[in-house]
């Protein structure tokens, strides 16, 4: 809030604003200040004054680093994640990979017991026509 210069009655909103740029001395941060036009509703005096300073683009150093310490920590964080879903997956991967292994051997057992059991009906087959006559006949 602004003082009046003439009657020193406080004025709220300027009626008009517009940016000033400079440079602090000693210092690579450029500021940009806002300078307002008011009218004291008093004495209807019309004066100039600073509004408000910002650092240009709306950073300045401090919360710069700030802003980069969260984003470390947000990183850290996910990286910390991501290594546990990988150990987790790895650990996954083996079992099934153990799992497939079993199912291979469950296979290849049921299909040699399959071939057995194919050899010895055709052993049958041939034994029943021998039987029957049924070979004979044909020749």
């Amino acid at each position: 809030m602004n003082l009046c210069p003439e009657c020193g009655n406080p004025v709220q909103d300027p009626y008009k604003t517009w940016p000033v740029n400079r440079k602090k001395s000693g210092s690579n941060e450029s500021k940009e200040t806002f300078i307002g036009m008011f009218d004291c509703p008093e004495c209807g005096n019309r004066f100039r004054a600073g509004v408000r300073e910002t650092p240009k683009d709306g950073l300045n150093t401090k919360s710069m680093a700030q802003k980069i310490k969260g984003i470390e920590v947000e990183f850290v964080n996910t990286l910390k994640n991501l290594r546990e879903k990988l150990k987790t997956l790895g650990t996954e991967r083996s079992n099934l990979l153990l799992e497939i292994g079993e199912l291979k051997k469950m296979a290849e057992a049921k299909a040699s017991a399959l071939e057995s059991e194919i050899g010895m009906l055709k052993e049958e087959v041939s034994s029943l026509k021998q039987l029957l006559g049924v070979g004979e006949m044909d020749t």
